[in-house]
């Protein structure tokens, strides 16, 4: 792992930044001149001017063999490795960038002075001894598997420095975690930024990208150090995490750490998505010893377990995001989100979702906890969470199968390690009695049926979001159910939602892509299946009834096209720049990356395919299910009127239409979500009402020009969002 880049300014202004190119001066598989050193070598062997004629010379990388190696050497503790390179004209050059793939870690000289090292190698300028390992940490390459180098950033005041017009040389020691150690790496790469028009060296190699220029964000910075390890799926390693969210909404990697600052471990998650280029990963929050350390993170509840979802087939970023909210929206629980920018090991990573995993807690999926000692009585009843999902993968390798159609129930909590044979045995009596009814011919029953087993209305919503989504993967995997105590709802729950990513429209199979059709009513034979109770469900006509009513409520507000698409931009705009850095990091726009079903060029054609197969999907939705008797006898308020003045600099005013009296409420909030002054007025009366905001008396936003979001609450419901525009 880099831990030296170099951060001073760019030589060139950003609007200057598409005048220049880049171009590879040295590559891993050149010939360079090398030693495997039986004593300590004189201190100038990394000048120019050093005597390396008695060196051997060969192709990198120098190494034992194993596929990632130019020049096969014998075991050894360390090799020493010399470049020389010319270099003219040296007002063309802007920046330069050392990519680095080693094993197991390494000190890199530039005309004798120290540009990088890997942390394993001590401190910043400090010599470490041709036999001496790497601190006991290990560095495995990674190139050979696919992902990219390491790299360090050099800019033009220092490169102003070190740099010589002709003749110059790369230097670098790369050392062992020890001589036994069974492989060693070394590849390593030198390029340079320069002027258009001007051709000094060859093309970067295909897997190069152009460093992200990387001048502030309005989301958190999340900064992750592993100190040399790869993650890897299993087992989780020890690493550190800092985390930058400024109260001014700008940050900077340069910025002190201010929300957490302190040990995690971490590693892969994930089924399919952990082999794509950008990993998803699951954190700890650990203290000193290892041991969990519940913290708020970024304002969420504390806790230790979180995810750093990572979005990739989904080139909005946001669908997750979206599902979620819309469910918490409903006053379902679903995981808590925050948008943020990543970087481990001092590379960027693009655009990451901190979220909250799920699991029991009370600010999570809150159910009773249930301890090994609970085997009888009313203990044993609760609380469960069980997950239909691919089994043997990930958490889920424990459950039971279904005696009625072989689908496996995994257990989620407790965790297959720590529940005890009595709670099995109750959880798995229960499912089956549940699925014994199910069966029968009476299961619609209001007495002796399911109605008295689950709560109907976290089915009904469930099952609206999935439809909704039209997630391929609804009812069939990343499907939870969970069970509190009898003493406590005895009835089974449907939900969280989780994993919403290949889901409004953003997927090539089980028709999927289109705005027509249930997926209730879609269960082919082979792949993956659904437990049989969730067809017998959706034929039950009290059970459509349901839907109907809370479908019809919940387009009034909450999936309201005008809702929605607000929720859309708000998400967008508090993106900002992220979103082209994110996609210079990972070139994908344009590409097809599984299983997308359209491709767009660009973010803003992935953003109106969203908001128009969502508004497509609604109104098929609507010629559906949509009860209108129901829109009609309820009284809810007409439009806003105005909103003005818009743009404002100082005071703006919002009208609201009222057709009877009612309460009113008006969150004031920022393009980051956070709430910065709410409205009330009690018993506002029929007709126009209008309610005035001065963001020069509010608290902390004086100065603070930007967009504004008013939304709007009638009698505790949510009816609007209008955006106003603030300058000064």
């Amino acid at each position: 792992m880099i831990n030296f880049i170099i951060k001073i300014p760019l030589c060139l202004p950003l609007f200057l930044l598409a005048q220049t190119n880049w171009q590879t001066a040295i590559f891993a598989e050149d010939d360079w001149s090398y030693i495997m050193p039986e004593q300590e070598l004189p201190l100038n062997w990394k000048d120019l001017n050093f005597n390396d004629q008695d060196w051997l010379i060969g192709p990198g990388g120098f190494g034992y063999g194993d596929g990632d190696d130019g020049t096969i050497i014998t075991q050894s503790n360390s090799v020493f490795l010399r470049k020389i390179f010319m270099l003219t004209d040296l007002q063309n050059f802007c920046k330069s960038i050392l990519h680095a793939d080693y094993d197991d870690g390494f000190i890199a000289y530039l005309n004798g002075i120290e540009i990088s090292r890997s942390q394993n190698m001590g401190l910043i300028g400090s010599q470490v001894e041709f036999n001496q390992g790497t601190n006991e940490i290990d560095h495995e390459a990674t190139m050979y598997l696919g992902q990219g180098p390491e790299y360090t950033i050099l800019d033009s005041m220092l490169l102003s420095e070190i740099l010589i017009e002709g003749e110059n040389i790369l230097a670098i020691q790369v050392n062992n975690v020890q001589e036994s150690s069974s492989d060693l790496s070394s590849n390593f790469y030198l390029s340079f930024e320069v002027s258009e028009g001007f051709s000094y060296f060859d093309p970067t190699p295909d897997w190069f990208t152009i460093p992200i220029v990387f001048e502030g964000s309005n989301l958190p910075i999340v900064l992750i150090d592993t100190y040399g390890q790869n993650i890897v799926d299993e087992p989780r390693i020890s690493a550190f995490m800092g985390i930058i969210d400024n109260q001014n909404g700008l940050n900077n990697i340069n910025d002190s750490f201010n929300d957490y600052n302190g040990n995690i471990t971490i590693e892969l998650r994930g089924n399919s998505s952990q082999y794509n280029p950008k990993k998803p990963y699951r954190i700890e929050t650990v203290n000193s010893i290892g041991e969990n350390l519940n913290v708020s993170i970024l304002g969420m509840p504390e806790e230790n377990d979180w995810v750093l979802y990572a979005p990739y087939q989904d080139k909005t970023m946001l669908r997750n995001a979206l599902a979620y909210k819309l469910a918490n929206d409903m006053a379902r629980y679903a995981p808590r989100t925050r948008f943020c920018e990543l970087y481990i090991n001092e590379q960027y990573l693009g655009v990451y979702i901190l979220m909250e995993k799920i699991k029991r807690d009370a600010n999570r999926v809150d159910i009773s906890k249930l301890t090994p000692d609970e085997v009888d009585g009313d203990d044993v009843t609760g609380g469960y969470i069980l997950k239909f999902d691919w089994y043997y993968t990930g958490d889920n390798i424990g459950g039971f199968e279904s005696v009625y159609d072989g689908m496996t129930y995994n257990y989620h909590y407790p965790k297959p390690s720590d529940i005890t044979p009595e709670q099995e045995s109750y959880i798995s009596d229960y499912i089956n009695t549940f699925e014994e009814i199910m069966s029968s011919d009476n299961y619609t029953d209001v007495n002796t049926g399911y109605p008295n087993l689950i709560d109907i209305n976290s089915f009904i919503e469930f099952i609206l979001l999935q439809e909704f989504s039209k997630n391929v993967d609804a009812y069939r995997l990343s499907t939870y159910i969970y069970k509190d105590k009898e003493s406590i709802n005895n009835k089974l729950t449907a939900g969280p939602i989780w994993d919403i990513n290949h889901g409004f429209g953003n997927c090539d199979y089980g028709y999927t892509w289109l705005t027509e059709g249930w997926l209730l009513d879609y269960n082919p034979e082979g792949g993956d299946q659904m437990a049989f109770w969730w067809e017998l469900l959706w034929e039950d006509p009290n059970f459509k009834n349901k839907i109907s009513e809370r479908y019809s409520e919940l387009r009034q507000n909450i999936l309201s096209k005008d809702y929605i698409f607000s929720s859309i931009d708000s998400m967008q705009t508090h993106l900002g720049l992220s979103i082209n850095r994110n996609f210079q990091r990972w070139d994908i726009l344009g590409t097809y990356v599984w299983p997308n079903y359209y491709v767009f060029d660009t973010y803003e054609e992935e953003i109106d395919y969203l908001k128009s197969w969502i508004d497509n999907r609604l109104v098929w939705m609507d010629s559906q299910i949509l009860n209108l008797e129901i829109i009609e006898d309820k009284t809810i308020p007409n439009q806003i009127s105005y909103l003005y003045p818009n743009p404002f600099n100082s005071t703006t005013k919002i009208d609201i239409n009222l057709k009877n009296k009612s309460d009113i409420k008006i969150e004031i909030c920022g393009i980051n979500g956070k709430t910065i002054n709410t409205i009330y007025e009690t018993a506002s009366s029929p007709g126009i009402n209008s309610y005035s905001w001065n963001i020069r008396n509010s608290k902390g936003n004086s100065t603070s020009t930007g967009i504004y979001f008013f939304k709007i609450y009638v009698d505790g419901i949510f009816r609007d969002t209008k955006k106003v525009l603030f300058l000064k």
